[in-house]
């Protein structure tokens, strides 16, 4: 009888054991069909390259432009250089959104994520190199304002021109030649 125990628990713990490796296969099997199916879907296994997205291609033409615009000061290039043009649109977000706390009142936080655009890459350019002290003017900025006021699409209007006024005062005092043509908010909550 002691011999039958024994013979069932060995006949036990060896299911047991098969059953631990059956899943531990079996998971890793899940795995790998997992991560296969994402580089498939991601175009990893693709042939050709994938096309350029927009920010790529206009990466490339500034790239590629920077020898014709040298050309164009020396006054000998012309408008057909098949580079970015003068009524072409560049935007750039500023990051982190902007977070401003208010005193008192309904509304206590507002978080705002703004974008700028340009028709020239030397004004997006020079907002990254004078991003901190864009973000500090316009964080002193959004402190002062009325919150009510903002709840209004009027006051949102006077809000944003009054920050792109903010950053062409920047792009002014460092001489930069052209200056920010419109501001965006992709981003706005108040609480």
């Amino acid at each position: 009888m002691a011999e039958q125990e024994e013979q069932s628990e060995s006949v036990d713990a060896e299911a047991g054991s098969k059953k631990k490796l059956m899943m531990m296969v079996g998971g890793a099997v899940g795995v790998l069909i997992l991560v296969g199916a994402g580089l498939f879907f991601s175009g990893f296994f693709d042939d050709e390259p994938a096309e350029p997205t927009a920010e790529e291609s206009m990466d490339a033409d500034t790239d590629s432009d920077s020898g014709s615009n040298d050309a164009e000061s020396d006054g000998e290039g012309s408008e057909e250089g098949g580079g970015i043009a003068a009524n072409t649109a560049i935007y750039h977000a500023l990051m982190p959104p902007f977070m401003v706390n208010f005193p008192g009142g309904n509304i206590q936080v507002m978080k705002l994520a703004v974008s700028v655009m340009a028709s020239e890459q030397a004004v997006i350019d020079a907002i990254t190199l004078h991003d901190p002290v864009i973000r500090n003017n316009i964080l002193l900025m959004l402190s002062s304002q009325d919150p009510e006021m903002l709840k209004t699409a009027k006051g949102k209007v006077k809000l944003q021109l009054t920050i792109k006024t903010e950053i062409n005062k920047v792009l002014d005092s460092v001489k930069v030649s052209s200056s920010v043509k419109n501001v965006f908010f992709t981003d706005l909550v108040m609480q």
